[in-house]
C-alpha cells in the first residue's frame, strides 16, 4: 500500500486510525519492513517502510512511500525520468547516460545508471504501457470530469505517460494537490508494483475514496 507524506505524517495518521485497509477497516502499527538503500537524484537514502495490520480482516501491509516502487533500488523519480527520456525517442544508451546520480563515496562526482538496469525498466514498462493507459483512461473521469481527450503521443510508452500526466493534472486541480507527481499516481494505482514481475491489479485504488486519500501529506 502506498502512502504520501513524511515519515512523521505517516506515523501520525497510522496511529490515529486515518489509514485504512482495502476492506475499509483502520490500520494499526505492525513493526517495520527490512531496510534498503535507494539511489536518487539527491543521493542514496536508507529506507525502512512502516508495516501495518488491519484491525478488521487482519491483513498486513507494507506502507511504501509513493516515491518508491516495490523491489527497486532506485527512486521512482529516477525511473520515470528514464521513461520520459525514452518517450522522446532517445536510444537506451543515451537514456542511461543521462540518468546521472551523485556518488555516495566521492562528493562532487557523479555516476550514470547502468544500461542494463535502464533496459530492465524500459522493457517492463513498455510491456505494460497499453494496460496502464487503459487503466488511466478509466480513472481520468474520476480525476477530472471535464478532461479533454488524451491524444496519441507516438508510442505505447509515450501514450501511457501522456495519460498519466492527464490524470495527475486532474487530481492536482480537483483536490488541490499542487505537489502531486505523476510517479506517485502510478505508484498508488499499482500498489507500488508497476515494475514488479507480476501485477496484482488496482485493488480498488480507482475509487473516489482513493483519489481523496492520495492527497494526504
Amino acid at each position: 500500500m502506498t502512502v504520501r507524506g513524511s515519515d512523521e505524517s505517516v506515523e501520525a495518521r497510522l496511529r490515529s486510525g486515518e489509514l485504512a485497509c482495502w476492506c475499509g477497516a483502520a490500520l494499526r502499527p505492525w513493526g517495520r519492513a527490512r531496510p534498503r538503500q535507494v539511489a536518487g537524484f539527491g543521493g542514496p537514502e536508507v529506507v525502512r517502510p512502516r508495516r501495518a495490520r488491519c484491525a478488521g480482516c487482519g491483513r498486513t501491509h507494507v506502507l511504501l512511500p509513493a516515491w518508491l516502487l516495490s523491489r527497486r533500488r532506485y527512486a521512482a523519480t529516477v525511473i520515470f525520468a528514464g521513461l520520459a527520456l525514452r518517450a522522446t525517442g532517445l536510444k537506451l544508451a543515451a537514456v542511461a547516460a543521462r540518468l546521472r546520480l551523485p556518488s555516495p563515496a566521492r562528493p562532487g562526482q557523479w555516476w550514470s545508471v547502468p544500461a542494463s538496469t535502464a533496459r530492465s525498466w524500459l522493457a517492463r514498462f513498455a510491456g505494460r504501457a497499453g494496460w496502464l493507459r487503459q487503466l488511466l483512461m478509466a480513472v481520468l473521469p474520476l480525476a477530472d470530469a471535464q478532461a479533454r481527450p488524451v491524444t496519441a503521443a507516438g508510442s505505447a510508452v509515450a501514450d501511457a505517460l501522456a495519460a498519466l500526466e492527464a490524470v495527475t493534472a486532474g487530481l492536482r486541480s480537483r483536490f488541490g494537490l499542487a505537489g502531486l507527481a505523476a510517479h506517485e499516481v502510478a505508484a498508488h494505482l499499482t500498489g507500488g508494483m508497476l515494475l514488479a514481475p507480476s501485477l496484482p491489479g488496482p485493488a480498488g485504488n480507482t475509487s473516489l475514496s482513493w483519489l481523496a486519500a492520495a492527497g494526504s501529506s
